[in-house]
């Protein structure tokens, strides 16, 4: 799933500026605006969770070469990228879509957009979420709405349409229908109840142990 983008009040304001920015110097996205001349100029190091492939133990924090802002692209801070079970198993190996290693890890997360050299268009390619800063063509991003939650807007694109795809993918479903499911304490669970309730479906929730019951009251 692509990650999700917030645009802040000064990167709308670029907009306006599009012509102007086809005619300035090269542009880098970086994570320092430190005092020299070449962080001024905007040039960076991201920090990126790499993943060399040998299971779990073998990711780690690397800091990659600066990369240059292209016509279409858009340079994204990240602000939150969760871990999602599915990113270990592909660590580990066996998820059943296995990314070419090396590779980063994270297949959601929420960011904030600082630049770009594109105008607006539909935003879907995979990338992994955990970097300080990405630099991705305008056609991966989301926008969501700025006043959203970050831990909820970062955890949009695996979880919440689970739950859909199980609610309308096996069976037509109508306001008064029921349906029953386990791990209802999972956050998929979760979603699918909030789901099915704004559709006027009941669930019946199975949850796994007595110690999960209070959190999901």
């Amino acid at each position: 799933m692509a990650a999700v983008a917030r645009a802040t009040a000064s990167s709308r304001a670029l907009t306006k500026s599009l012509p102007l920015l086809g005619r300035l110097p090269k542009l880098y996205c970086s994570d320092s605006l430190g005092p020299s001349p070449r962080h001024r100029q905007g040039l960076l190091r991201p920090r990126v969770a790499a993943v060399q492939g040998g299971g779990v133990r073998a990711a780690r924090v690397v800091e990659v070469p600066p990369v240059l802002v292209k016509e279409n692209d858009v340079c994204v801070r990240m602000l939150a990228a969760p871990i999602n079970p599915s990113d270990i198993n592909s660590i580990e190996g066996v998820y059943p879509v296995r990314p070419q290693l090396p590779a980063v890890g994270g297949r959601e997360g929420v960011g904030e957009v600082l630049s770009w050299l594109c105008r607006e268009g539909s935003f879907s390619r995979r990338f992994g979420t955990w970097q300080t800063y990405i630099v991705k063509d305008q056609s991966v991003w989301q926008k969501i709405d700025k006043n959203s939650p970050i831990e909820y807007a970062a955890t949009i694109s695996i979880n919440p349409p689970t739950a859909l795809r199980m609610l309308e993918d096996f069976t037509s479903l109508d306001p008064g229908d029921s349906i029953v499911q386990n791990g209802a304490t999972s956050m998929v669970g979760r979603c699918l109840i909030q789901i099915a309730k704004s559709r006027g479906i009941h669930s019946i929730n199975i949850i796994r142990d007595k110690c999960s019951l209070e959190s999901f009251q």
